[in-house]
């Protein structure tokens, strides 16, 4: 019973070896705890809501996905489960592309520039990480920012949209066209509506 077990820790231990001297050791204690702790019954009580910043604990994953702990924004919540979008900070190299609404609005990157001075929640640039969405455990929490995006603005919309459209392209293409087609048929509509003004009543 116990022995495939055994064999992952030996395995996982000898990763942990070559990983001596690395941040990742502490990252990885840290993520282990959390879970051993869960399983125990200790479960926390948040109240979530859509917008809000919390610091995660994404756990052990494969590359590229987010892993151990990171800054996330709550995009919906179902019950004690979150879909969350990774926050991490903003790394010229790396991001150069990143979309920004007013400095770089045509980008079709999968990074979205949250900029320090247009944030009051954030101390240094940082960006969301549009096409990693996550559907997590109320249990990641590690903690709360106090921060919030104001979800009728135009950046959570935006944020919305894009990421929308990074996972589920064809349905987004289809309600894009749905919309144009609606604003069409309004439009169509509405010069209807002046032709039968000009023309007044109907006389009998």
């Amino acid at each position: 019973m116990y022995k495939k077990y055994l064999e992952s820790i030996n395995k996982t231990n000898d990763v942990i070896r070559k990983l001596d001297g690395s941040d990742e050791i502490s990252r990885i204690s840290k993520s282990e705890i959390k879970w051993a702790l869960s399983k125990m019954g200790k479960k926390q009580r948040w109240l979530v809501k859509k917008g809000e910043i919390y610091q995660f604990d994404f756990g052990k994953n494969f590359v590229p996905e987010m892993s151990y702990e990171h800054r996330g924004v709550v995009i919906g919540v179902r019950k004690r489960l979150l879909y969350v979008l990774p926050i991490f900070s903003y790394k010229p190299n790396l991001h150069a592309d990143a979309y920004h609404p007013i400095s770089n609005n045509q980008s079709t990157s999968d990074f979205y520039l949250l900029k320090s001075d247009e944030f009051q929640f954030i101390n240094h640039d940082s960006v969301i990480k549009l096409n990693d969405l996550r559907s997590i455990s109320i249990n990641r929490i590690l903690y709360s920012h106090d921060a919030r995006f104001d979800i009728h603005g135009d950046a959570f919309k935006s944020i919305e949209h894009m990421a929308i459209q990074k996972h589920f392209a064809s349905f987004y293409r289809e309600y894009e066209d749905l919309l144009k087609e609606r604003d069409q048929l309004k439009e169509e509509i509405r010069k209807l509506q002046n032709d039968i003004k000009l023309q007044g009543p109907v006389k009998g």
